[in-house]
């Protein structure tokens, strides 16, 4: 028995599409045919969803379309074709149009069928036809097969998924429809699975696992092999990336640093690390990055950790910016004269008289004034306190002149220093 299905690549007036039954009746789309036809454009390279959406708004302003696809939700439709004129019975009323027990689909249409309007310039539908004809074996690889996830956790549910190559496997629509799976899933439970391009088992066992699986498509067979799958064993908790340094000072021969902290395992299991753009040191906990100049971004730092139980975790660590002391953001160039600072950390270096009572060391009052109670801040890792005028006393060498320091405030401020 041969079918047709007729798309019409213009104007989808019409759900993709109807089979039409030997009693005469159209019917819309149901889940064998809407597969079928999911098939069918997928190796025209079109959209199903897309058009299914485009074609339900052009029929909706096509008051004849509309009517008919009302019709298709249960009843019978009469197909007016340009090609023959519409029965009628003994009584004038039409009569549907029946395309006998081949069960083709109609393929002449005037400009008001179920599948909306089409007009003299339209593309021709495209008609998908299987037969009882031999099927020739295609040479290309009928999919890939992969895992729903890298990795999962022992015990846990494991789904492995074929995908049709729709553009070189050769296969045609219908046999992509009727092919049919068989799966081997070693060490998994169950370790074999049949009839769906998806298959789920549990592992018991940590470690990389592989699945194949048979598809029998257009006469032939093929097994394709899955791309691995990790099962996690013992976990790993705990993992942070702490920023040691991500402000390097360039001016003081500075590296961004960062450390691998707090990760924790099962007893007995010893911990590796290996690290992503930064360069490790010894232990493997600490990693740095050299930087150049003021400006120079970090991006990309991460470590991932090994407890040689088949369970690997990656963390990633802030982004690192240096700094300059020798070309600061700010200056202060007299005491007792405020200098807008903004929220964040900045470097602020003091350009005051080149020595500080005369001569000797200790400390001056570094004030900020905020437009909010409730902000925070520090000058030189001294905390400032106090409300909406906060200060801090910062220790002061022999000579201040070009001493850098480094503000963090939560808000805007104005800021100052004296003695």
């Amino acid at each position: 028995m041969k079918k047709k299905l007729l798309i019409s690549l213009s104007s989808f007036g019409l759900v993709a599409g109807f089979w039409a039954c030997g009693d005469g009746t159209v019917e819309p789309l149901n889940e064998e045919t809407d597969g079928y036809v999911k098939a069918m454009l997928e190796t025209q390279s079109i959209d199903f969803a897309s058009q299914v959406a485009d074609a339900k708004k052009n029929c909706a302003a096509d008051v004849i379309c509309e009517n008919e696809m009302a019709k298709a939700q249960g009843s019978a439709i009469q197909i007016e074709s340009s090609a023959a004129p519409t029965p009628e019975s003994s009584d004038g009323n039409p009569q549907p149009v029946s395309s006998s027990s081949s069960r083709d689909f109609f393929n002449n249409f005037s400009s008001r069928g179920p599948i909306g309007q089409q007009s003299s310039s339209s593309v021709a539908p495209v008609v998908v036809e299987s037969s009882s004809s031999e099927v020739k074996v295609p040479a290309g690889q009928y999919g890939t097969c992969a895992p729903g996830a890298s990795s999962v956790e022992l015990n846990s549910p494991a789904t492995w998924t074929f995908t049709f190559n729709t553009q070189g496997s050769g296969l045609q629509p219908t046999d992509i429809m009727n092919a049919s799976f068989a799966w081997t899933l070693p060490e998994g439970t169950p370790e074999s699975a049949t009839g769906s391009k998806t298959a789920t088992t549990k592992y018991g066992a940590s470690g990389p696992k592989t699945a194949t699986v048979s598809v029998t498509a257009g006469g032939a067979t093929q097994e394709v092999s899955c791309s691995p799958l990790n099962v996690n064993g013992a976990p790993i908790t705990g993992c942070k990336c702490m920023p040691t340094n991500i402000e390097p000072d360039v001016n003081a021969g500075e590296s961004a640093t960062w450390t691998a902290s707090g990760c924790t395992t099962a007893a007995g299991l010893t911990l590796s690390y290996s690290w992503k753009v930064a360069t490790a040191d010894a232990s493997g906990t600490t990693a740095t990055v050299p930087v150049t100049a003021k400006g120079d971004v970090v991006t990309g730092v991460s470590f991932t950790v090994d407890n040689g139980d088949n369970t690997i975790k990656t963390i990633q660590c802030d982004d690192a910016k240096a700094i300059d002391s020798s070309k600061p953001d700010y200056v202060l160039e007299a005491q007792n004269t405020a200098i807008d600072l903004p929220a964040g950390s900045v470097t602020l270096v003091m350009n005051l008289p080149e020595t500080w009572h005369n001569g000797t060391t200790g400390t001056c009052t570094f004030s900020c004034g905020f437009k909010n109670a409730g902000t925070s801040g520090s000058v030189a890792g001294v905390e400032l306190t106090g409300s909406y005028h906060m200060t801090a006393s910062i220790p002061i060498s022999k000579t201040i002149n070009g001493t850098a320091v480094t503000v963090e405030l939560s808000e805007a401020a104005s800021c100052q220093v004296g003695w």
